[in-house]
């Protein structure tokens, strides 16, 4: 953003007692008359760089173009956004480790170094016997688990129940946070559309303000007028 001052280009002097131009006195008082232009320029706003903060900080590109209140709602929105997807995922793997703990006790299973996979089969058969016979007779030989460290057998078929019941539950809330993350995508959307509409607000409004301004003042001491002052003032 520029802006400068051009000095004073014509001081006419229309002496009143006695015909002749003279300097114009510092305090000279300021007439009524005056011709204004559409204001000072408040410099152009980037597009592009509001697009890109708005797609990083929701509210960002909004309050860099000069619409705040705006901005606000949509930092705030994600911000809450953010942490409603936090509590999501920690309240998921809260669960999640209830279940493995509750398996460790009841099924004596080892989820170290198991995949989610593992997780699943331990819920669906009650031993690690009744799991390899079912792929065995489905020619799944691949899938076939073998190693003490895969070993899981339930007493109870409520535990297993419950077991499983708990890991849904826990996929089930981990989903819900997948929900939030695209809201928080379609914020950061809608954001950059807002930033850009404010730019080009912003900019053209700019656009009526920038130019020049033209001021006459009378020039008097007292009650005598000395002349007639002109002064352009140009913006951009």
């Amino acid at each position: 953003m520029r802006k400068f001052l051009l000095p004073v280009l014509l001081m006419i002097l229309f002496s009143v007692t006695n015909g002749q131009l003279r300097n114009v006195p510092p305090h000279a008082e300021p007439s009524a008359y005056a011709l204004q232009g559409p204001g000072d320029s408040q410099g152009k706003k980037s597009t592009l760089l509001a697009v890109g903060l708005s797609l990083v900080l929701p509210g960002a590109g909004e309050m860099y173009a000069g619409n705040v209140r705006t901005g606000t709602y949509l930092m705030a929105a994600d911000g809450a956004l953010w942490l409603t997807y936090a509590g999501f995922v920690l309240h998921g793997n809260w669960i999640m480790d209830d279940a493995r703990t509750f398996a460790s006790m009841k099924a004596h299973a080892d989820f170290n170094g198991k995949d989610d996979r593992f997780d699943v089969d331990i819920g669906n058969f009650l031993s690690t016997e009744e799991y390899n016979e079912t792929r065995l007779r489905n020619r799944e030989y691949d899938e076939v688990y073998s190693g003490a460290s895969y070993q899981w057998n339930w007493t109870q078929e409520s535990d297993r129940r419950h077991y499983r019941n708990l890991r849904i539950k826990s996929d089930q809330i981990h989903q819900a946070s997948e929900f939030v993350v695209g809201a928080l995508v379609v914020n950061r959307i809608v954001s950059a559309l807002l930033a850009w509409r404010s730019v080009k607000s912003a900019n053209a409004t700019n656009e009526l303000r920038s130019g020049w301004r033209l001021d006459t003042e009378l020039q008097r001491t007292g009650n005598v007028v000395h002349g007639l002052g002109l002064k352009v003032t140009a913006s951009f």
